[in-house]
């Protein structure tokens, strides 16, 4: 079994790319499963991959790092029960330091599970062409300094949405990309186009096991990048008399992106699933905003529609709320009934990894493999590989 862990920012395609790739191992005759993370409970990503038929399992109320036993938890139970090829495994997109935190970790306490275990991470064509510019982010300079930390620590970096650049835009980020990320393996891809797929899928299966080499991170502005963000998650169910619960879940959605636009708060990702009678359909925002998102919509007449929110946005969990309490009042008339449950808004608390790994030492005489410089277990073998060589088998 192969672990593709995914981390990058929110909004940069990690989601979709995952969904595309498990359909396409599933179409060529692969066992695939994914492992969706968020700081809340209520995800649209893992109703959406269940939506398709893939299995799924979750890690909530924490990022990869927070909860690595459950992480691991989840890798064992996947393997004991439908024994995948692969499982993708997507880290909260306001993680970063995962090479320390999740893939050291893995590969020491961890690797009977899995013969490799790989690492993506994504961003947005369109801001990174922004930051190699030097143009400021719409962000505050903690949250910026999270993205640009997950740019570090990238080896194999995937530049998404490139169909979303102009032609000159294209030539330009290809060009910057190379100039001052050359040391990192780039790929520059379209997640809906399946030939960029079966690329990144190919090169996946060339990595080999490797060391990583850790972050050097600040914590605490790490910490505050993270509660500069406001998650919000929340199901709403819109009944109507006249099959219009369509489209006044459109309307709810309109509303609460003008208001945000309106407020000039940034957008990390904003996620909408609706499902009624038979219908599921993904609505998503990212920090740039297309425009003509309802002119790609179906124009459907339903009475009943289940609407799940996750809203990951730079403002205070007061601010999330009364934004959905305004989507909610425009849609409130006569002959509608809106309800509302599983409602949750919070900064994410302070990162407080499970497990950081930072370096490789000489361990016991008995073992020469691994000793850990680790945060809750200081000085202590953690292989049990048993060798005599120089170093631990896990990183050859």
């Amino acid at each position: 079994m192969k672990v593709h862990i995914l981390g990058g920012f929110l909004g940069s395609g990690k989601t979709t790319a995952i969904t595309s790739a498990a359909l396409l191992l599933i179409e060529q005759g692969k066992k695939v499963a994914v492992i969706t993370n968020d700081q809340g409970k209520y995800l649209v990503d893992t109703s959406f991959i269940d939506s398709n038929n893939i299995p799924s399992a979750e890690v909530t109320n924490g990022c990869f790092c927070c909860n690595f036993n459950s992480l691991s938890d989840q890798l064992e139970k996947l393997e004991n029960t439908i024994k995948p090829d692969c499982i993708f495994a997507e880290s909260v997109g306001s993680c970063t330091d995962l090479v320390a935190t999740v893939l050291n970790p893995l590969q020491l306490l961890k690797y009977k599970l899995f013969d490799n275990i790989t690492f993506s991470v994504f961003v947005d064509c369109r801001i990174l062409l922004d930051y190699l510019i030097g143009n400021p982010l719409p962000f505050t300079d903690a949250i910026v300094y999270i993205f640009s930390k997950q740019i570090e620590e990238a080896d194999l970096l995937i530049i998404n949405k490139i169909d979303l650049l102009p032609a000159a835009g294209l030539l330009k980020i290809q060009e910057l990309a190379n100039q001052q990320l050359g040391g990192k393996l780039l790929i520059f891809q379209n997640t809906l186009n399946k030939d960029h797929i079966q690329k990144w899928l190919d090169t996946l299966e060339s990595l080999p096991m490797r060391r990583r080499e850790a972050l050097d991170i600040d914590y605490e502005i790490y910490g505050k990048g993270e509660a500069d963000l406001a998650w919000l998650d929340e199901e709403i169910n819109i009944q109507s008399d006249n099959d219009s619960s369509w489209g006044q879940a459109i309307s709810f959605i309109e509303t609460m992106v003008n208001e945000i636009n309106n407020r000039k708060i940034s957008i990390g990702h904003l996620k909408f699933l609706l499902k009624g009678e038979g219908i599921s359909h993904k609505i998503s925002f990212t920090t740039i905003v297309d425009t003509l998102w309802k002119n790609k919509l179906p124009d459907l007449k339903l009475s009943n529609v289940q609407m799940m929110v996750n809203s990951r946005i730079a403002a205070t969990p007061e601010v999330a709320r009364e934004i959905v309490r305004k989507g909610i009042n425009s849609i409130s008339f006569p002959g509608i009934l809106v309800t509302e449950s599983h409602e949750q808004s919070f900064t994410p608390g302070f990162p407080n990894p499970t497990h950081r790994i930072t370096r490789e030492i000489p361990c016991c005489e008995e073992c020469r493999c691994i000793k850990s410089i680790n945060n809750s277990q200081p000085e202590t073998c953690l292989c049990d590989c048993n060798t005599n060589e120089e170093s631990c088998c896990r990183f050859q």
